[in-house]
């Protein structure tokens, strides 16, 4: 059970939801994937203090969640605009 941040200064409700996210993932193998996919629908995108929170909490290497996150398209380490075009590029498209 994840202790309730409500009163300590400086952590946030994101932070709050993020902790709890890790709480349900804790000791799990290949639970990046998925922690990572929770961390962008709380945040919108993944700053990179919550890819090191990341890291540290999986106990990886950051450049191990940097690279997980950098090689799938569905992860934004910026945040996103309200629309998004997507081209395909690929030979089926032509």
């Amino acid at each position: 059970m994840s202790k309730c941040c409500c009163n300590t200064p400086g952590i946030t409700e994101q932070d709050q939801k993020l902790q709890e996210v890790f709480a349900k993932y804790r000791g799990q193998q290949g639970a990046l994937i998925p922690v990572l996919q929770a961390a962008q629908d709380i945040y919108g995108y993944l700053p990179r203090e919550v890819l090191e929170k990341i890291a540290a909490e999986l106990k990886l290497p950051i450049s191990q969640v940097y690279g997980v996150v950098t090689f799938y398209a569905q992860f934004n380490l910026t945040p996103r605009g309200r629309h998004t075009i997507r081209v395909c590029q690929g030979t089926a498209c032509y």
